[in-house]
C-alpha cells in the first residue's frame, strides 16, 4: 500500500529546502581583452562566476573547438596559469626569490587585482558553504543548473551561491580532452613538489567539492578570486562553540577528558617520564606546555604511561576518529578540525585550526636521532600521535597533523623518532552498554539496544546480522560495527531476488505475512507501515522536530534544518546506502534508509527515510535493488519462545 505525499505533509508536516541569497557584484571587465565577467560575493570573498577565458599561449579550448572556449572557459596547465614558463611543469618554485628584478614583473593568468587562489582559498570557500548552503553537498551548492550530467542517485546542482560551476572538463597530457559536462577542475597557485600541484573537483555523480594531488601538466579551468577580502554582507556562518572538556578523576588525578563519537580521549598529551622520552629541546618548561616526546621503543617498554583503564591508541582507533570526523563534517578536513586554536603557524595550504571538537592537538614539534645526531624541530608548525601499530624492525605507524594540510594523515615513522602520545578510554564492557531489556541474537553473538514506542518494542540499533547478500559500507568491517549492514530488500525479507516483479504466481503469492522475520531474529520482525507510522507519531509528539527526534545526536553531516536531539530514542544513524546501478555506496553521514515489510505485487519495496538537510520523515518505493539499513520489531503474537540461533548455514557472523 502505498502512502500518498498529502497524508504525509498533514501527519508530519514537513519543511521544503530554502535557497541562499546570492549576494551579485558588480561585473568586471579584464582590460587585457575587453572580456566582461559576473562576479559574486561568497562569504567575505568575491570570486569570478564564470571560468577564465584569458587567452595564455598554449592553453587549450575542449576539443579545440572556440565555441567550448566561450562556454566553459579556457583549459590551462599549472605552469599556464601562474604565467610562468613550462619549466615549473616539473620543477619547484619553492627556491625562486620573487622579489628579485627579473621577477618583479610576475603574475598568474588572473587579472591585476585578482589571482588564482591559493589551496586555503577554496577551503575557506568549501568551510563557509558547507555551513551555510542548504543543499545536501558542498559540490550541489557550486554547481550550476544546466549542461551537467544526470546522475539518478545525485540532486542537479543548486547553484544557490551564484557561483555556477559548469562542467568544463580536463585535459589529460596522455590521454587528451576528456569529461566535458561531468566534472570541471579548478586550480590552486599551492604547488606540491616539482611535478604535482592542487586542484578542486566537481563530478556530476558526487555531493562533494574535493581536493585532488594533480600533474602540473593537465589541462584545467581557473577561478580568479580578488586580492581584497570584504566584510559579509549577510551574517557569516556562526562560529564552532567552544567545546567545554569533562574533568574526571583518575587514579587520584584530575584529567581533562572529551567525548568524539563513541570514544573518550584525554584532552593533553601525556607528560610521565620514563627512559626514552624527552622534552622539546631539553626545556622543562616544554614538557609542561606540550607533554613529553616519546620513541615508540619507550612506549613498548614502559608501564603505566596510560592510567589503568586507559591505553594507547592502535591505529584502528586513530581510524575510526578520523572516519568518524569526515562523516560529519565534511566543511573542512579532519586535520582542521584537530588542530587547537592557538598556537599554530598560518600556512596558504590550509586552514587555521578550528578545535572542533575539542581534541586540542598542539603544535610540539618532533625529536629526530640518526646517526648519533640529534634535532628538534616542527614547534608552531607540526605534531604527530604514535599508534600501537608496528611497521618493521625501524619504523611504526604515526598519525600526522602538519600545518599545511588540513587532513589526518597517517604515515610511517622512525621508531627513534620521538613523538607525543595520547591516552584513549577502554570501551566499556557490554554489561554497561546493553540492559536487561536487550535483545541477544545467538546466531553471531551481537547484542541490541531497544526501544518502547506504546506497544511497540524496537531494535534502537541497526541489525548487523551478515545475511549472505549483505554489504558493510565501502566493504569495510568497521563500518558494520559502527553502523550496522545494508542488505536488498530481498535480502532482508528472505524472499527470491525477483520477487518485486515476479510475486503474482501461486508459488509466491502471499509470502509477506503479517509479522514478516525476514532476516530479524527469532521473535522479531521487519517493520510494517502502521508500525512506522506510530514511530513517526511517536517522535512528532516529543515536539522537538520530526526528523531531528529520530536522528542520533553525532554521526550527521552539519546544514540540519533542527538540532539533532534523538529525543525518540530510535537513534537514526546516518548509515548511507550502497545503490545497485553501479555498486557505490553513498551518502554516508547525510542519509539513512530503513526497509519496511512491503512490497511484490507490481509495486516497489517500501522504504523510510531521513536526511541531514532537512526535518522530513517519509516513505517512498524502489524497484532497483539498493540496499539499505534495517530495524526490527518485536512480534506480538509470541510463539514459544526459543533462542535466536544461526539456522542459516550460508550466513556468517557479522564483525
Amino acid at each position: 500500500m502505498k502512502i500518498q505525499a498529502a497524508l504525509l505533509v498533514m501527519l508530519f508536516g514537513w519543511v521544503g529546502l530554502a535557497s541562499a541569497h546570492v549576494l551579485k557584484m558588480p561585473d568586471f571587465k579584464d582590460k587585457r581583452d575587453g572580456r566582461v565577467y559576473k562576479t559574486v560575493q561568497i562569504g567575505n570573498q568575491r570570486w569570478f562566476a564564470e571560468n577564465l577565458r584569458f587567452n595564455v599561449k598554449g592553453s587549450w579550448c575542449y576539443d579545440n573547438r572556440d565555441y567550448n572556449c566561450e562556454t566553459y572557459g579556457r583549459l590551462y596547465d599549472w605552469s599556464m596559469a601562474m604565467r610562468l614558463v613550462d619549466y615549473y611543469n616539473n620543477h619547484s618554485i619553492v627556491d625562486v626569490d620573487f622579489t628579485k628584478k627579473e621577477w618583479k614583473t610576475y603574475h598568474d593568468a588572473c587579472p591585476a587585482g585578482w589571482r588564482v587562489p591559493a589551496n586555503k582559498d577554496w577551503v575557506t570557500l568549501k568551510r563557509y558553504v558547507g555551513r551555510i548552503g542548504k543543499s545536501d553537498g558542498v559540490g550541489l551548492s557550486l554547481k550550476s543548473t544546466e549542461l551537467w550530467e544526470k546522475e539518478l542517485r545525485v540532486p542537479a546542482g543548486s547553484d544557490e551561491f551564484g557561483f555556477n560551476a559548469l562542467p568544463a572538463g580536463l585535459r589529460n597530457e596522455y590521454t587528451g580532452f576528456m569529461d566535458l559536462r561531468s566534472s570541471v577542475q579548478y586550480w590552486s597557485s599551492s604547488e606540491i613538489d616539482n611535478v604535482g600541484a592542487i586542484y578542486w573537483s566537481l563530478m556530476y555523480d558526487s555531493r562533494s567539492f574535493d581536493k585532488v594531488y594533480a600533474s602540473k601538466y593537465d589541462g584545467a579551468s581557473i577561478r580568479c578570486i580578488e586580492n581584497k577580502v570584504y566584510p559579509f554582507r549577510e551574517p557569516p556562518p556562526p562560529p564552532r562553540p567552544k567545546v567545554v572538556p569533562q574533568v574526571v578523576t583518575v587514579q587520584n588525578k584530575i584529567v581533562q577528558t572529551v567525548h568524539i563519537g563513541d570514544q573518550v580521549w584525554m584532552v593533553n598529551n601525556v607528560n610521565v617520564k620514563v627512559p626514552g622520552s624527552y622534552c622539546y629541546d631539553d626545556k622543562e618548561e616544554n614538557c609542561e606546555r606540550f607533554g613529553r616526546l616519546y620513541t615508540w621503543n619507550a612506549l613498548k617498554e614502559a608501564k603505566g604511561v596510560c592510567p589503568n583503564g586507559w591505553h594507547i591508541p592502535t591505529s584502528l582507533d586513530f581510524y575510526r576518529l578520523n572516519i568518524y570526523l569526515k562523516d560529519i563534517d565534511d566543511a573542512v578536513g579532519v586535520g582542521t578540525n584537530l588542530r587547537a586554536r592557538e598556537g599554530w603557524f598560518e600556512s596558504d595550504l590550509a586552514l587555521l585550526g578550528e578545535n572542533g571538537f575539542g581534541f586540542t592537538a598542539l603544535a610540539t614539534g618532533v625529536r629526530d636521532s640518526v646517526d648519533s645526531t640529534v634535532t628538534y624541530s616542527g614547534i608552531g608548525s607540526f605534531t604527530g600521535f604514535w599508534s600501537t601499530g608496528d611497521g618493521d624492525s625501524l619504523r611504526a605507524i604515526a598519525w600526522n597533523l602538519p600545518n599545511d594540510n588540513d587532513d589526518f594523515v597517517m604515515d610511517s615513522s622512525l621508531k627513534t623518532r620521538a613523538l607525543p602520545v595520547r591516552c584513549l578510554m577502554n570501551p566499556p564492557d557490554d554489561d554497561e552498554i546493553y540492559d536487561s531489556t536487550s535483545i541477544h541474537d545467538k546466531r553471531d553473538d551481537n547484542k541490541y539496544k531497544t526501544l518502547a514506542v506504546g506497544e511497540d518494542v524496537w531494535m534502537a540499533e541497526n541489525l548487523r546480522f551478515a545475511a549472505p547478500g549483505s554489504y558493510c559500507y565501502e566493504d569495510k568491517d568497521i563500518r558494520c560495527r559502527n553502523y550496522g549492514r545494508l542488505y536488498p530488500w530481498y535480502v532482508a525479507m528472505r524472499l527470491p531476488e525477483d520477487f518485486i516483479e515476479n510475486s503474482l504466481d501461486s508459488v509466491s503469492q502471499g509470502a509477506v505475512i503479517a509479522e514478516h522475520q525476514g532476516i530479524c531474529p527469532e521473535g522479531w520482525h521487519i517493520p510494517r507501515q502502521e508500525e512506522w507510522m506510530r514511530l513517526g507519531q511517536f517522535a512528532i509528539n516529543k515536539r522537538k522536530g520530526l526528523a531531528a527526534a529520530l536522528k542520533s545526536r553525532e554521526g550527521w553531516a552539519q546544514g540540519s534544518a533542527t538540532k539533532n536531539n534523538n529525543a525518540s530514542g530510535f537513534n537514526a544513524l546516518a548509515a548511507g546506502a550502497r545503490f545497485s546501478s553501479d555498486g557505490e555506496f553513498a551518502e554516508l553521514g547525510s542519509s539513512a534508509y530503513f526497509w519496511a515489510a512491503e512490497g511484490g505485487g507490481g509495486m516497489g519495496a517500501v522504504y523510510w527515510h531521513v536526511v541531514s538537510g532537512n526535518d522530513e520523515f517519509k516513505s517512498e518505493e524502489e524497484f532497483e535493488g539498493n540496499a539499505f539499513s534495517l530495524r526490527c520489531v518485536k512480534n506480538k503474537n509470541v510463539a514459544p519462545k526459543t533462542e535466536a540461533t544461526n539456522n542459516d548455514a550460508s550466513a556468517t557472523p557479522a564483525p
